[in-house]
């Protein structure tokens, strides 16, 4: 009699074991799904971002007809605290010339095509190489996201990230002299909210962010007329008073300044 009440009790505590085990598997065929469906959405390709951006913003026809733009701005730093006006002049050829009127003086950033240079009342003048040199060229460059398949040898998105606190995906771009600019495309709306350029500073290298906004339409484009830039522990606010497209270049715009000249013939 014991011996039928033991094997019983082995017997029950089997097939509970046995009942269990079959719960288990029955819950984790269930819960899988419910798992699954909790993976990320796959990220676009960089290309339709790009391409979408585009149609957003205009036409690619819209973009094709600017040659160059002229902008005039009122832009406040905070180091050194000050206001000044810039005047812009950007080309799709890739020369461009920016004045800054402030009261330290008349400050210049520049380039024939070729070389990059800065006139500063407090440093002198300065041509800038390497990658300052592809910084200057890539930030002054005329709507690199419209032409970027000119632009870039290498697109690719990397992720997601909350820019202002509204979703923007991440799109690394490599120009054919292998320098990064990171762009950020509103998961919304499309539109180019930020972007990142390397940046090299006396305590080693950084970066230079450009947060983009109040877009408003001028000659078939939707164009930013706010960039709050933000570099080696500073913040400059620019605010677009005019945009002026395909205007009359004087032959001299973009030639080098004399002081320019003199360094460049000495090597410095």
């Amino acid at each position: 009699m014991i011996n039928t009440i033991c094997c019983s009790s082995l017997m029950n505590g089997t097939r509970r074991r046995a009942t269990a085990r079959r719960s288990l598997v029955l819950l984790l065929l269930l819960t899988f799904p419910l798992m699954a469906g909790k993976q990320p959405d796959p990220l676009p390709q960089a290309k339709t971002l790009f391409e979408n951006f585009i149609q957003k913003t205009g036409s690619q026809v819209a973009y094709d007809q600017i040659q160059n733009r002229l902008t005039k701005s009122v832009m406040q730093m905070s180091v050194p605290a000050m206001t000044a006006e810039v005047t812009s002049q950007l080309t799709r050829s890739g020369p461009y010339h920016v004045v800054v009127d402030s009261p330290m003086g008349k400050i210049e950033y520049g380039s024939d095509g070729q070389t990059v240079w800065e006139t500063n009342p407090m440093s002198g003048p300065r041509i800038r190489e390497g990658q300052e040199r592809m910084r200057f060229l890539s930030l002054y460059g005329l709507d690199l996201p419209a032409r970027w398949r000119q632009a870039f040898k290498k697109v690719i998105c990397t992720g997601k990230e909350a820019i202002d606190g509204k979703s923007a995906f991440r799109v690394e771009a490599l120009t054919g002299a292998d320098f990064q600019l990171t762009y950020y495309f509103d998961q919304t709306s499309g539109l180019l909210v930020k972007i990142e350029l390397p940046l090299e500073t006396m305590a080693g290298q950084g970066i230079q962010e450009i947060l983009l906004g109040d877009y408003r339409r001028v000659d078939g484009i939707l164009f930013p007329h706010s960039q709050v830039r933000k570099e080696a522990g500073r913040e400059m606010i620019i605010t677009i008073k005019s945009v002026t497209h395909n205007v009359e270049i004087p032959a001299n715009e973009f030639a080098l300044p004399e002081a320019v000249r003199k360094i460049a013939g000495s090597g410095q």
